[in-house]
């Protein structure tokens, strides 16, 4: 396998329920490629990032979710500049675990600037 064998695309407004979509479709999704034993990293991750673009940077967003040979990649693309932080949620903090559950989940992950905004990345290995 070889570049990108299969990918999927929603956009959404930021609204709350964008996250439920994107995390049926990623589920969906995961079943479609036959990888159940990702189905729930990948869910968790996309729920955590679509949430973010939603609460911080609050413009319209694309989540796209590519197989290659290897690995799952999830992206989330935004409107806003601002790129995000890692922090380390105290154990009473009620907030602040999104990228610390995707750091957790993922193999890999970043952000990086694009035109017109930025897209938030994660990967999984297969």
């Amino acid at each position: 396998m070889t570049g990108v064998v299969t990918e999927t695309t929603l956009r959404a407004a930021p609204q709350t329920e964008a996250v439920e979509y994107a995390r049926r479709l990623a589920a969906r999704t995961m079943r479609t490629w036959a990888l159940m034993e990702r189905e729930e990293l990948v869910t968790a991750i996309v729920a955590e990032l679509v949430a973010n673009a939603v609460r911080h940077a609050g413009t319209a967003l694309e989540l796209r979710l590519q197989r290659t040979a290897g690995r799952v990649r999830v992206e989330v693309r935004d409107r806003a500049s601002q790129l995000p932080r890692l922090t380390v949620p105290g154990p009473l903090d009620e907030s602040h675990r999104g990228l610390f559950i995707v750091d957790r989940f993922a193999t890999a992950w970043g952000a990086e600037p694009v035109t017109g905004g930025k897209v938030v990345w994660a990967e999984v290995a297969l």
